[in-house]
């Protein structure tokens, strides 16, 4: 039982620093996750999704590329589909809206661009920025922790008792 623990531990603790190890150097090198909150890029992108975008190099976007830009519009992001690239910037389009967008983009506003999707994720990481969204993550990991200690107690340390002729016999 004593090892079974210990392989438990480590496996558990090899398994979030390997998370931890691929965020950090996803993160280091550019990419970025978004959370999707319109329904502007249906059926692509629906609300809830969570995107993750590698870094965008702008000689490299192409129509069709999925983008994060930030316009000129305001301070928000936005995450459309490139319908041309011109020298005048790049125009874009949701999937889901009938016209294209007014707006063209510079390159350099480009945050990056689409790499892969996580449908309904978005709705956990925009849950857990809450107060009450961490209240419930620290609740889920007190009750692991419980559950943990249920399944592998502790060991009980093994006394020795001693007999008088100065023989050592285990416990009963």
């Amino acid at each position: 039982m004593h090892l079974r623990r210990h392989f438990a531990w480590a496996f558990v603790a090899v398994l979030l620093l390997g998370l931890v190890g691929v965020g950090v150097t996803g993160w280091r090198q550019g990419y970025r996750a978004y959370v999707i909150h319109t329904g502007s890029m249906k059926p692509t992108l629906v609300p809830g999704d969570l995107i993750i975008d590698r870094p965008a190099s702008p000689d490299r976007l192409q129509t069709g590329d999925i983008i994060t830009f930030r316009h000129s519009a305001g301070p928000d992001l936005v995450t459309h589909r490139i319908t041309r690239v011109a020298d005048a910037g790049i125009h874009t389009k949701g999937d889901a809206n009938r016209t294209a967008d007014v707006w063209t983009i510079a390159p350099q506003m480009v945050q990056g661009v689409e790499q892969t999707r996580l449908p309904g994720l978005g709705y956990l990481a925009v849950y857990l920025k809450q107060p009450t969204g961490l209240a419930s993550l620290a609740t889920v990991l007190i009750a692991l922790f419980l559950l943990w200690r249920l399944f592998f107690p502790p060991e009980e340390p093994r006394t020795v008792r001693r007999v008088p002729s100065g023989n050592t016999v285990p416990p009963a």
